[in-house]
Order: C-alpha cells, then sequence, then structure tokens
C-alpha cells in the first residue's frame, strides 16, 4: 500500500511538472508569436551612404563655377565704375618704397585709392606712434584727375591710369584690376619726391556721400 501511494505521488508530480511547462509555453507563444511571424512590424533600417569620389568632386567643381561667376560679376562691376569714373580701391596691403615698409591686414576704411569725376584722393593709415598729416599714421592726399587712360589686355586685365595733381600731391597713378576679379594694385608714383606707395584690394564701384 505505501508502495502505491509512492508510486501515485511521483505520478502526480510529472504531472504537474507538465501542466506548468505547457502553460508557460502557451504565455510565450502569446507574448512572441507574432514577432516571430515578422507580420506586424515591418522595419527599414538605412545607413547613410557616404560621398563617393565623384560626388566629391561635383560638388567642388559647382563651388569653383559658382566663385568664377562672382568673381567675374566683381570684375565687369570694377570695369564699369572705372569707365564712369566713381570707384574706390579698398586696400588690405600697402608697400612703401620698392622693398621697404609693408603693411597688411588693414583698415580699408581708412586706407584707400578713390575717385569722383575729377577729383582724386589717396589716403594711408598705419595707426603708429608717429601720427602722421592726417592723425591716423600717415597722409591724405586730395588733387584732381586728368589725362586717363584705360585699356584691357591680352589675359584680360585692365590698365588703368592718371595723374592726381593737387597742393600735397603730384603723382602718376597706374591701377592693374586681375582678369576675372576685382581685385587690383594702384601704384602711386610721385612726380618729384616722396616714396613710391603700391595699395592692394578690391576695387568696387564708389559715390561719395554729399558734405
Amino acid at each position: 500500500m505505501t508502495k502505491y501511494v509512492e508510486i501515485m505521488r511521483h505520478f502526480l508530480f510529472a504531472i504537474m511538472m507538465m501542466t506548468t511547462i505547457v502553460l508557460s509555453a502557451q504565455v510565450v507563444d502569446d507574448i512572441y508569436g507574432d514577432i516571430k511571424d515578422g507580420n506586424d512590424v515591418q522595419l527599414s533600417i538605412v545607413t547613410p551612404a557616404k560621398p563617393d569620389k565623384a560626388s566629391k568632386q561635383s560638388q567642388k567643381e559647382r563651388e569653383k563655377l559658382l566663385k568664377q561667376r562672382v568673381d567675374s560679376l566683381g570684375h565687369a562691376k570694377a570695369a564699369m565704375a572705372l569707365e564712369r569714373g566713381y570707384w574706390v580701391l579698398v586696400a588690405d596691403r600697402i608697400n612703401v618704397g620698392y622693398t621697404a615698409y609693408t603693411a597688411a591686414g588693414l583698415d580699408g576704411n581708412s586706407n584707400f585709392v578713390f575717385q569722383q569725376a575729377q577729383e582724386g584722393v589717396v589716403q594711408f593709415a598705419f595707426n603708429h606712434a608717429n601720427p602722421g598729416t592726417n592723425g591716423m599714421g600717415g597722409m591724405t592726399m586730395k588733387g584732381r584727375v586728368s589725362d586717363v587712360k584705360m585699356r584691357t589686355d591680352k589675359k584680360g586685365n585692365i590698365n588703368y591710369s592718371y595723374v592726381l595733381l593737387g597742393e600735397d600731391i603730384n603723382a602718376h597713378i597706374d591701377i592693374t584690376v586681375y582678369a576675372g576679379s576685382d581685385y587690383a594694385q594702384a601704384i602711386v608714383e610721385p612726380a618729384f619726391s616722396g616714396p613710391r606707395l603700391t595699395f592692394n584690394g578690391r576695387l568696387v564701384p564708389y559715390i561719395r556721400p554729399r558734405q
């Protein structure tokens, strides 16, 4: 009798374990069954494409073309300004003499060469210890413009020259606006005394405000 009871006890325990395993499997199937089928959720994972060499080259070519167009427009504006006689060369660098002092990173509002019809001004201001004649470490020279000449060479550079004559200046001024750009150089060569000045910077249209 005792042996029979022991066998029945083991049999009931085995049935309980099987029931627990079946129920657990059913719960797992209820929770994850749809995911196993993969029908409810559709994922599309995209890896960003790295620009290839052709794309980079195309971008560089577009940027180069845009710069050429901007520079070409600036050159055309500079040519028109010279023809009309209303322009300013805003200097970012000035050389004094042939191999002497060079001033770079200048304030264009204080360092320039300009023409307004028959009026011309040459000004430099280095803002150093010596105040100069204009109080800004340099000189402001005004005069009358005459003997204007303008031509374009075979390379597309614009050559513009004139004489500036006034109480504090008597100089021949040669300007070159480089082809395809509004960047220019103005060489101010005094007729009698004083150092040669070379202004480098952009040449743009300018009409002086009435005072």
